[in-house]
């Protein structure tokens, strides 16, 4: 399984360095001006696709079968290694040698369209015919100044875990997940009262990306979003974020009430979830590339991330979009690709790679009844949702960040108003000197 925290080898200041030099003096990203009829038919050569190394199963599975049935038009793939895609991206820009096609993950594609690095695709996906299907916050994350430079490739979405058998022994109804935080912390209460080392809830507490992309999506579910504006001139939403409060006071309820294993507090994301796979921990917050490692399928489900007080729900739209570089030399090729990788064929396969079509056009009651776990995390889809900030790193997922900070000051010591206090401040002052 994935873990979420991405420690930062080149910081995002870095990268917008790299970008700046590059791109400062452009005008504005490239666009094509072949048609839309003719943009991306009968491509010939060869496109050099850049992918992720943590979301490489796709990756591979998709060159190979494209190459299998195309003869003009071939595909050489190359991972990024983690925490270096951002900055070999940006060093091949800045050396004006670049890919034809890269995966990013989504979060970082505001970094790259906002500095012009990113070729504009609007008039090509406003061409697509099932464009109202892909995945909303994917393209949020690729659309600048109202124009799109790029657009969803694979999900890897946040669902809440549970166990089936451990609800049922608790006097739950196994049929019955929690859809609010009041309903987790009391089924965690009577789960933990099992004893014999069983648990009610579990979370990785010392994984910073873990806890965003958990616990994010039960804010926006409750029409809350902590970062709010357009970029360059963004205000925080914390202090007066009532969902988020009730939500700290959650999670402090079940780590001081000894619901929650000890270990959380030092787990940092590379044994994540393995407590709830061995049938310890009746509710987990994770993600759906579990699937893949639960062997008894019957003892466990998922059910979408309710809004805090309920009534809704969200998924964090995790995963990378599809861009193309300005002035990649083969960008008809490249568009070539990626239609044919966003057909229901190739998304369909996704889930048994661990991750989840970016249509939503896909869950067919097929798809259902093949992929019942996948399937709640795409009906999710239509209503996921991200942080759209330059300043994502920085405030959630390195080591230290403001938001850790407060979530470590409210839930291990219990401190919800003040840590909710420094939060605002410091959060404020993170997004505010995030320039690109």
């Amino acid at each position: 399984m994935r873990q979420k925290q991405r420690l930062l080898v080149v910081a995002v200041l870095g990268v917008a360095a790299l970008l700046a030099a590059a791109c400062g003096g452009s005008s504005g990203s490239s666009s094509s001006s072949q048609s839309v009829k003719t943009f991306g038919v009968n491509a010939t050569g060869t496109v050099h696709f850049w992918a992720r190394q943590a979301t490489d199963g796709p990756a591979k599975a998709l060159v190979t079968a494209f190459n299998a049935t195309h003869k003009n038009l071939k595909v050489v793939l190359h991972l990024t290694p983690p925490n270096d895609d951002t900055s070999q991206l940006a060093t091949a820009i800045r050396a004006g040698s670049v890919p034809d096609v890269v995966g990013l993950n989504d979060i970082d594609v505001p970094e790259f369209s906002h500095q012009n690095a990113l070729m504009n695709l609007t008039k090509y996906i406003n061409a697509l015919p099932y464009k109202a299907s892909l995945s909303p916050g994917h393209l949020k994350l690729a659309t600048y100044n109202g124009q799109d430079y790029g657009l969803p490739y694979l999900a890897d979405l946040s669902v809440l875990w549970y166990n089936k058998k451990l609800f049922k022994e608790a006097g739950l109804n196994p049929n019955d997940p929690p859809t609010s935080y009041a309903q987790i912390v009391s089924d965690a209460r009577k789960i933990t009262a099992l004893g014999h080392g069983i648990y009610g809830f579990s979370f990785a507490g010392d994984c910073q990306g873990c806890l965003g992309f958990t616990m994010l999506p039960s804010l926006w579910a409750a029409g809350q979003h902590m970062i709010n504006g357009p970029l360059g001139n963004q205000t925080v939403n914390v202090a007066n974020d009532a969902p988020l409060k009730t939500m700290l006071e959650a999670y402090h309820t079940m780590w001081a009430g000894h619901m929650t294993p000890v270990a959380d507090q030092t787990q940092n994301g590379l044994t994540w979830g393995a407590d709830f796979e061995a049938g310890k921990v009746g509710i987990l917050p994770g993600d759906y590339g579990f699937a893949t490692k639960l062997t008894n399928t019957a003892e466990f489900a998922d059910a979408p991330l309710p809004a805090v007080d309920g009534g809704s729900y969200s998924t964090f739209d995790g995963g990378d979009d599809f861009v193309i570089p300005a002035g990649a030399p083969n960008a008809s090729g490249a568009w070539e690709f990626i239609k044919w990788a966003l057909e229901p064929q190739q998304q369909a396969k996704y889930p048994s790679e661990g991750m989840t079509p970016i249509r939503t056009d896909v869950l067919t009651p097929a798809f259902a009844k093949t992929n019942p776990d996948d399937a709640v995390a795409l009906k999710a889809l239509a209503k996921g949702s991200v942080e759209y900030t330059l300043a994502y790193d920085a405030v959630y997922n390195e080591p230290g960040s403001p938001w850790f900070k407060m979530f470590e000051e409210a839930v291990y010591n219990g401190n919800i108003n003040g840590a909710i206090s420094s939060g605002q401040t410091n959060i404020q002052s993170t997004v505010t000197s995030v320039k690109g």
